[in-house]
């Protein structure tokens, strides 16, 4: 995060950190502690590099908050205060389906996500968020989501919206 930051002039700082093994690890940080079930590197690297970002101005999108969104938007929060940085944070939830997994039909998971959009990504940056965090969302949504809310395109500019999306590898 801090080579990106140093490396060149940036808007937005995005990164994905939900691997569907990644997923399984943090379900299982979750089921031991509640609070848990985030990506605790993000926070390592936000630590290094969150005064540069808020100094340079690049706003942050991470799906990080993997299956506690919350969770993580209150460890940020807690970061930056301990390092006397003004910070907004928002969080992006609602890919947790374990609550309805019996009405689904899905037994009793140790974890059941739906892939999120873009646009509740786009809420948070224009509701003046400098860092966003997300559980699941498709990987284009945390390049699509900046480059909407930057751009101003609405839902229906399709030919924009598939710009910003990442090549399929």
């Amino acid at each position: 995060m801090h080579d990106m930051l140093t490396g060149g002039e940036l808007d937005y700082l995005t990164g994905d950190y939900l691997a569907e093994l990644t997923m399984l690890i943090l379900a299982r940080d979750r089921a031991k502690n509640p609070d848990r079930g985030y990506a605790k590197t993000f926070l390592t690297q936000l630590e290094q590099s969150l005064g540069l970002a808020l100094d340079k101005g690049v706003k942050i999108v991470a799906n990080a908050g993997g299956l506690n969104p919350a969770g993580l938007a209150t460890a940020v929060r807690a970061l930056a205060e301990r390092l006397g940085l003004d910070v907004n944070v928002a969080h992006v939830e609602g890919d947790d389906l374990v609550g309805r997994a019996s009405e689904l039909g899905l037994g009793t998971p140790l974890a059941a996500n739906a892939y999120l959009g873009a646009w509740g990504i786009v809420e948070c940056l224009n509701s003046g968020a400098d860092i966003v965090v997300t559980g699941r969302v498709t990987d284009a949504s945390v390049i699509v989501g900046p480059a909407a809310a930057h751009f101003g395109w609405s839902r229906t500019d399709y030919d924009a919206l598939a710009g910003p999306s990442p090549p399929a590898t």
